[in-house]
Formats: C-alpha cells, sequence, structure tokens
C-alpha cells in the first residue's frame, strides 16, 4: 500500500524576431542561466513564475490571458492581485516573490516604464538573474525591443519624468532595462496571434521548469496510459483538494503508478511525501 501526500497550490512555443549576433550571444546566455537554476538548490523557491507588468495596459486582457494558462498547467505562478495576501505590505512582498521564483517574465508594455515600482520589480528581476541564475523571459507587447533598450519613445519620456522624481534610481533601471531588452523573447504587435503566441509562451516555460527523475519504468505494458489518465483525474488546475484511491489485485502495478505520478508532479507543491509499504510497517508496530 502506498499513500502520496501534496502540500500547497499547484497553480502549475515562441514568435522570435530574428536575432542579432548580440542577441544570439545574450540567448546563450539566458540558456546557460535556465541550467544552472535547474541545479542550484531550490528549497526557497516558492513559486515557478513571477508575472511583471504595469496593470493599466495588461491586467484585463494579455496578462490576464497568460495567467490563465499558465495555471490550467499547473504551473505555480505569482501575479500580484491573485497570490498578494489581504494586508499584506506590497512592495517587500512583490520584492520577495521576486527572489522565491524560478522563472521571471516580463511583460513590457507601453506604460511599463512609467511605473517606479515597476521598474524596481525589473532591477530585482535582473539581480536575481545575474547572482542565482533565474530565467528571464522578456514579453515585448506592442513596443519596440529598441526603445526598451535605449529607452527611446515612451520609455525616453518616462525616464525624463524619473530623473527628476528618482535621479538616484535612473541609472540602475537604465542598466537593468538595457539587459532585459537584449535577452531574446516574444515581440507581440498587432499583426500577432495573441492566443498562439500564448501558447507557445507556456510551453515553453513548461519545457524550462525541472521534473524530477524517476527509475519508474513507464515502458511497462499500458503504464504512460494509465498515468495519464490518472493525472486527469486529478484536475490540478482546479486548485482544490482530491483523493484518489487506486483499487487492484496484487502485483498489478499500482504502486508502480502512484510513484510514477508522485515523481512527475511533485516539484509543483510546496511539501510532499510518498508513503510506501504502510501496511507492511503499520503491522511492524
Amino acid at each position: 500500500m502506498v499513500s502520496v501526500f501534496f502540500r500547497g497550490s499547484s497553480d502549475r512555443h515562441q514568435q522570435h524576431t530574428p536575432m542579432s549576433s548580440e542577441e544570439e550571444e545574450e540567448d546563450v546566455q539566458s540558456r546557460s542561466m535556465a541550467s544552472s537554476s535547474s541545479s542550484s538548490s531550490s528549497h526557497s523557491l516558492k513559486h515557478e513564475v513571477f508575472l511583471s507588468f504595469r496593470g493599466e495596459d495588461t491586467r484585463k486582457n494579455f496578462v490576464d490571458h497568460l495567467y490563465k494558462d499558465l495555471v490550467q498547467q499547473g504551473i505555480q505562478t505569482y501575479k500580484d492581485d491573485e497570490t498578494l495576501r489581504r494586508g499584506e505590505s506590497i512592495r517587500p512582498a512583490l520584492l520577495k516573490a521576486i527572489q522565491e521564483s524560478r522563472i521571471a517574465v516580463i511583460v513590457f508594455s507601453e506604460n511599463y516604464a512609467d511605473s517606479s515600482w515597476c521598474l524596481d520589480e525589473l532591477q530585482q528581476i535582473i539581480e536575481c538573474m545575474d547572482t542565482n541564475g533565474q530565467i528571464v523571459i522578456p514579453i515585448f507587447y506592442h513596443v519596440d525591443p529598441s526603445d526598451v533598450r535605449k529607452q527611446n519613445g515612451k520609455y525616453g519620456k518616462a525616464f525624463r519624468k524619473h530623473k527628476k522624481e528618482n535621479k538616484q534610481k535612473v541609472e540602475s533601471w537604465r542598466k537593468a532595462l538595457e539587459k532585459a531588452g537584449n535577452l531574446s523573447g516574444w515581440v507581440i504587435n498587432e499583426n500577432s496571434h495573441e492566443a498562439k503566441c500564448i501558447k507557445e509562451i507556456v510551453g515553453t516555460i513548461s519545457s524550462r521548469l525541472p521534473t524530477l527523475s524517476t527509475n519508474v519504468n513507464k515502458d511497462l505494458i499500458g503504464m504512460e496510459t494509465r498515468l495519464q489518465d490518472l493525472k486527469s483525474k486529478l484536475k490540478m488546475e482546479s486548485g482544490g483538494v482530491r483523493i484518489i484511491g487506486i483499487w487492484g489485485v496484487g502485483g498489478g502495478g499500482k504502486t508502480t503508478l502512484a510513484s510514477a505520478a508522485y515523481a512527475e508532479i511533485s516539484h509543483r507543491f510546496e511539501a510532499h511525501c510518498l508513503l510506501e509499504n504502510i501496511r507492511e510497517e503499520s503491522r511492524k508496530e
């Protein structure tokens, strides 16, 4: 007999612009960071994805659709209006959530640079990328990546205002925008198919999340089909509590099936436990 327990939310490809040699170098660095992130200790990581965005631009459209698709895939995603607890101090909570996230998705929109909060988030994300290997995925939503890198257009206008109000932070914000603007990501404009882009973004994020290795042999007859059937019954996107019983004769593969499911999805939870041989162990008492 085997029991599996999980605790915590289970809230769980890409239209690129052609890359210059400079962008290709940044892309190689980004992939290298993804590798180092997967191998680093994950005990302090509470979220798989952190979404940084300008609410007035994208909260009720693009970001809302992206968030829902991420959650439907069982990807633990931090979005301030969905995850922030009432009464919690907003700015420290957001910066802490960035540090506790494996991947940061930055949605650069027209008014992103107007917000000192967004720029503080961006600066923290770049610091986490440089020091901890956090994976950073930029999305240029109806903005030119060069405007982000060089602070032209509306980004230039925003920085002229910041020079007067936040002079001490301007230089660090500029450097963060330049770094983020050089990373390989998505450019979404009036010619883009947003639903298709979101599907590709979610697919890429999912592929860059680590999965636990398992010794379970999925080549056993019918194992893969039964595993997919079990995972569909878990309905992880519902956010509720579910109990699944696996019944059958001895030697029929019940423990193997439960162990395979555990190995595939346990990394999506804050805490998890696999209790094997319960009947045998209880008799020893």
